[in-house]
């Protein structure tokens, strides 16, 4: 029997983990809504409106600290300090501005790759192109967008099933199968919903690379659309399915280990605390009053007149009658509980968290930032070697040569020039002591030149410039170039 909605077992046993992070990673209220899942009901056993409510109130005033998501966000923004190298053919100039069809750059959904491959540790691109009949795409197609290679970006909870075969001397993708979510307009026009598809890309028994799509029902999935062969740029069908896995090990088809799920479990443990040191501080937090010796004409005098606090209310108390402020003995195990998981967090790389008080070296400081980075290292890596084979299948799609480079930066220290070092190298470069390629380069990695800038284009640009007065051909000398006389 034909189920293309199988998932396989790997994927099932990686769904909490990667809920979990997930959830953490979009903050306060998804956590919040998730309710009992992350929270637990201090009494689950009663069922009454009154517990409910009393749970409803303990969630609320929990604080939940969002380490995690701003880890995050963090580590991108490092690897995105410096900007990319992106070399490619012209036919793929457009991938700069929108490499998957919406209006999406490159360098933007390379940045969303990383985040979801520090949140999961695994992630999906596909290399399309529209499906049209060969020979039918002409220039102005391509020029205006309707017909191009793109690339498509899947999260690891939409590639429900894959399998690899050997062919020769290599294991090549034999089947992939991506969950996909579509809007559906409703019959008025104006709303839509959502419906449910599935991807299925497979080489099939000849070694031909097919798509067919197929569409869930309210009983089972049916194929809306047969299979088909995309061609190449030279009108050939291709020989591997240009889908490619991208993880936080390595870029292989298994499931590697979530980067940030160590910290989302420690972040969730945060919260839970913060929950019962929340309720506690509410129940006792202030001070009660109390009195006693007092008979039932001297309780039912005070009843009646009220009791009032402050130095202009004084209570009067019958012979032998005391009075007080009951003050509750502080409890620090939730809050105790809280900063070790903070400095568990601090450990685990949420620097934004808390600051150290020592002052470094600069030498600690590079040792401490290699240590912490060497997750993130390999992610970028791994993001990069992926985004170059997706462009060289996309180069393919278009029938496109020449070199195809995207490289992102793997240098996560705050980048500063030195004005001493950079007098030295120009210097050297002046006495022929080292190359002016070299020069450019310490350049590029600081941001003062185009990273994509190659040294014909600088070399290009500094003889085009002119090294006299900044006169213009056409600008008339008064007097002919004469002395004026006095």
């Amino acid at each position: 029997m034909t189920d293309v909605t199988f998932t396989r077992s790997e994927y099932t046993a990686a769904q909490y983990r990667w809920r979990l992070v997930r959830d953490v990673c979009k903050g306060s209220e998804t956590v919040k809504v998730a309710g009992d899942y992350y929270l637990p009901r201090p009494n689950a056993s009663d069922k009454s409106q009154d517990n409910k409510d009393r749970y409803d109130a303990y969630k609320k005033r929990a604080v939940f600290y969002n380490a995690t998501g701003r880890t995050k966000h963090s580590l991108v923004g490092a690897v995105f300090r410096t900007w990319p190298t992106l070399t490619v053919p012209g036919a793929l100039d457009y991938v700069a501005t929108d490499i998957d069809g919406q209006g999406v750059s490159v360098y933007q959904q390379s940045q969303s790759v990383i985040g979801h491959l520090l949140e999961v540790g695994r992630h999906g691109l596909l290399v399309d192109y529209a499906a049209v009949e060969p020979g039918t795409v002409s220039r102005a197609d391509e020029h205006a967008g309707r017909a191009r290679a793109n690339v498509a970006s899947y999260p690891a909870e939409s590639i429900i099933n894959w399998k690899t075969r050997q062919v020769g001397g290599q294991h090549l993708l034999s089947l992939v199968v991506l969950r996909e979510k579509v809007d559906v307009d409703t019959d008025d026009g104006f709303g839509s919903e959502q419906a449910t598809q599935y991807r299925v890309l497979r080489l099939d028994v000849s070694g031909v690379y097919t798509q067919e799509v197929w569409e869930e029902g309210s009983s089972k999935a049916e194929m809306t659309v047969a299979p088909f062969a995309p061609l190449n740029g030279s009108g050939q069908p291709w020989r591997i399915i240009p889908f490619q896995f991208l993880g936080s090990e390595n870029n292989d088809t298994s499931i590697d280990d979530s980067p940030l799920y160590d910290m989302a479990e420690v972040n969730i443990g945060h919260y839970r605390n913060s929950a019962d040191y929340e309720e506690a501080a509410y129940l006792v937090g202030q001070p009660q009053p109390w009195m006693s010796g007092l008979d039932e004409q001297w309780r039912d005098h005070l009843e009646k007149a009220g009791i009032f606090l402050g130095s202009r209310a004084p209570w009067l108390l019958p012979v032998n009658g005391a009075c007080g402020v009951w003050q509750a003995q502080p409890n620090t195990v939730a809050k105790e509980a809280m900063d070790a998981k903070k400095q568990d967090m601090v450990s685990l790389g949420a620097r934004l968290i808390e600051r150290g008080s020592a002052v470094k070296t600069a030498t600690q400081a590079d040792n401490d930032s290699a240590a912490e980075h060497s997750v993130l290292s390999l992610v970028v890596s791994n993001v990069s070697e992926a985004y170059s084979q997706c462009l060289v299948w996309m180069a393919e799609f278009v029938n496109a040569t020449g070199e195809v480079v995207y490289k992102l930066n793997q240098d996560f220290s705050q980048i500063t020039l030195d004005a001493t070092i950079l007098s030295a190298l120009f210097n050297a470069v002046q006495g022929g002591k080292l190359p002016e390629g070299d020069f450019w380069q310490y350049l590029r990695d600081r941001g003062v030149i185009n990273p994509e800038k190659t040294d014909d284009e600088i070399r290009d640009e500094l003889e085009a410039q002119s090294t006299g007065p900044a006169l213009d051909d056409t600008e008339v000398i008064p007097n002919g170039g004469k002395p004026s006389n006095p």
